[in-house]
């Protein structure tokens, strides 16, 4: 069990490098983690020094790799590579470093130290994992002193020129005004500065150093326009001269190097940060898609082919452009067609890679385990992604495709929820039927039976009674039968509605003649408006009126007055049911249109109710582009309120 604990706690850390013998040191990393069943991270440090061509093909290659083997890839910037490596081990919680073996060697007491001694001093207790180098020397060699040296633009030779111009007008004004030498100097080294400062990459600042040496020697010394010199300690100067300027003018395009390389830290970090928290508020998988394309526009600066899953195909691209002018065809049937076979394969393919290479973008998909979200399109003419910018895209590709499985996730437990309510309201369909429906039929099947057994022993007041007592059971099963039937129509989307333009008095009318015998024992009033003309199917709405009527005599004490009001108000039919009954309690208030509430917590209450009537009416007015409502009826009693649409009258003459 200790042992198990132990194994959870590794951490493995790879270095990544453009050698050959990386990939061995990556895959030897892979097997160790894959053992213990741990983490696995595959670190690169950027130096800001430009690589050539053919390294940085290289590593980009291992970082496919290493990643292709689980590895998460990290990326850091920074001057000293142990330093990096070292900090980043004591932050993760790293366990275990393999790293390949140095060629380096220290043949004399200057010799400077190697990556793995440096590590082993930096991070004592973090077990050094050193894999032999089976590539020969000669394949491959190391060249630490050689670096990339960017081709200065003509803007840039320029200002190189203007500066040191500048620089000499200055120093022979100094002259003139007999200032000392060393001031002199001192201009020309920062103009070397301003160079670096101005200029990209270190060419110009190197040539200014030696330019400054030249222009002093030339026209500053006696004799002028000559390189010789009357003065003995000249040469020393010049000497020191060109050193200070080499080394003001490599330090000063090295900060600005890293200073650029943190500015676009900072800028990725910044819009990884505002995407995380823009997926998080997209809803549905077209927003999200498009928030993840439109901060890949805006984090690759290049044109994104979107293509979304939809019924298991994929759709029609989308092109996210960031150019007016471009006029660019990335959708073309040859595009889609790689789009859809990395949709299949569930792999990276197009340009810069090995399947269709001659194609105009990468594609990459937007993947969760075995479900495909969707596809990407990064267009790879101008140039390839460097590792950087490409696990960038990756992160951001990932968080997509974690905001789609979790909005899929949230849509299927919405499914889900439906089902189990469907579910619940079955079951208590079920039960409500087993309880209350039991008691009319038994009551009917006991009256009926009294009457064939008895007849002859009643009088006719009670027969009169059974027989209203069988009517009225009879009655209030078909009411409730009719009621199952319509909200299951209506919940199931089979209830086909005819709409006609109707008075309204007239349906409240009508209505009035299929309520319960039972409302003799009340007043039921009417007060309508004429000639309301509403556009309604008057069949459910008259069931919807009939309810309430039934509610109200249902819950009101007898001779309690009845309230049915229909106006015109809001360019809409305003029909209101009122009573002067006790009310409705507060806290049942929230509940009364749900299916099966009754007023108490079972199912069936003493006045033998389902709990139908009202969520069926609900159902109904929505359905006709309506609401209902309930609200007080000062001083005491319930007011139930729903609108309808008024019907559009045309006037002939």
């Amino acid at each position: 069990m200790k042992d198990d604990n132990k194994k959870t706690d590794e951490h493995i850390l790879v270095c990544l490098s453009a050698a050959p013998s990386n990939q061995k040191i990556i895959d030897t990393a892979a097997k160790m983690a894959s053992a213990l069943q741990t983490r696995f991270t595959a670190l690169y440090v950027q130096t800001g020094t430009k690589a050539e061509a053919a390294d940085k093909e290289k590593l980009e290659e291992h970082i496919r790799y290493a990643e292709k083997l689980g590895a998460e890839i990290v990326m850091t910037h920074g001057e000293n590579i142990p330093v990096q490596i070292a900090e980043y081990a004591r932050l993760s919680n790293v366990t275990e470093i393999v790293i390949g073996q140095s060629n380096a060697r220290r043949n004399h007491f200057f010799s400077q130290a190697t990556l793995t001694e440096k590590l082993i001093e930096l991070i004592p207790d973090i077990d050094i994992h050193i894999i032999p180098d089976a590539v020969k020397a000669g394949n491959y060699q190391k060249r630490p002193f050689t670096c990339y040296v960017e081709k200065p633009s003509e803007k840039d030779y320029f200002l190189t020129a203007f500066i040191f111009a500048l620089c000499t007008l200055i120093g022979l004004l100094f002259q003139k005004l007999n200032f000392r030498d060393t001031n002199i100097v001192t201009i020309y080294i920062l103009g070397v500065l301003l160079t670096s400062i101005v200029t990209d990459g270190y060419l110009c600042s190197v040539a200014g150093s030696f330019l400054s040496v030249f222009l002093f020697y030339f026209f500053l010394t006696e004799p002028r326009m000559s390189f010789q010199t009357y003065a003995v300690g000249y040469p020393v100067t010049f000497f020191i001269m060109l050193i200070s300027s080499v080394l003001t003018g490599a330090l000063a395009a090295k900060l600005k190097t890293h200073a650029k390389l943190s500015a676009q830290l900072a800028f990725r970090t910044q819009v990884l940060f505002d995407t995380d928290r823009l997926l998080q508020k997209a809803k549905g998988e077209t927003e999200i898609l498009d928030v993840a394309c439109t901060q890949l526009l805006r984090l690759l600066n290049r044109n994104i082919t979107a293509y979304a899953v939809k019924d298991g195909a994929l759709s029609e691209g989308k092109l996210f452009s960031g150019e007016k002018g471009d006029t660019e065809d990335f959708l073309t049937p040859e595009e889609q067609q790689i789009a859809r076979w990395v949709c299949e394969n569930r792999q990276r393919a197009g340009a810069s890679t090995h399947h269709f290479p001659n194609a105009k973008c990468l594609y990459l998909a937007i993947r969760s385990g075995n479900s495909v979200y969707g596809v990407v399109g990064i267009p790879m003419q101008k140039e390839t992604l460097d590792s950087f910018e490409y696990s960038i895209l990756l992160s951001v590709i990932n968080e997509c495709a974690l905001a789609m499985e979790n909005a899929q996730n949230a849509v299927e437990k919405e499914k889900i929820a439906v089902l189990a309510k469907n579910e619940q309201l079955r079951a208590d369909l079920l039960r409500a039927i087993s309880h209350d429906l039991r008691t009319p039929l038994c009551s009917i099947s006991g009256n009926a039976d009294m009457l064939l057994s008895n007849s002859d022993c009643l009088d006719e007041a009670t027969k009169h009674q059974i027989y209203t007592d069988i009517y009225d059971d009879s009655e209030w099963l078909i009411g409730v039968v009719e009621n199952l039937l319509s909200i299951t129509r209506l919940n199931d989307g089979r209830l086909k509605f005819k709409f006609t333009d109707q008075l309204l008095d007239e349906v409240i009318a009508e209505a009035l003649r299929h309520i319960s015998r039972k409302h003799d024992d009340y007043k039921i009033v009417t007060d309508c408006e004429e000639l309301v003309l509403a556009r309604m199917d008057v069949r459910l709405i008259m069931q919807v009126l009939i309810n309430l009527v039934d509610n109200a005599i249902k819950y009101t004490p007898p001779g309690s007055v009845i309230l049915i009001r229909g106006r015109k108000t809001d360019r809409r039919a305003q029909i209101s049911v009122e009573d002067n009954g006790p009310g409705i309690p507060e806290e049942m208030k929230p509940h009364i249109f749900e299916m099966f509430y009754t007023g108490k917590k079972a199912i069936a209450d003493s006045h033998r109710s389902l709990g139908l009537g009202l969520a069926l009416c609900h159902s109904i007015v929505e359905a006709h582009d309506g609401t209902l409502m309930l609200t007080e009826h000062e001083p005491h009693g319930c007011n139930f309120t729903f609108t309808l649409p008024l019907s559009e009258v045309t006037l002939h003459e």
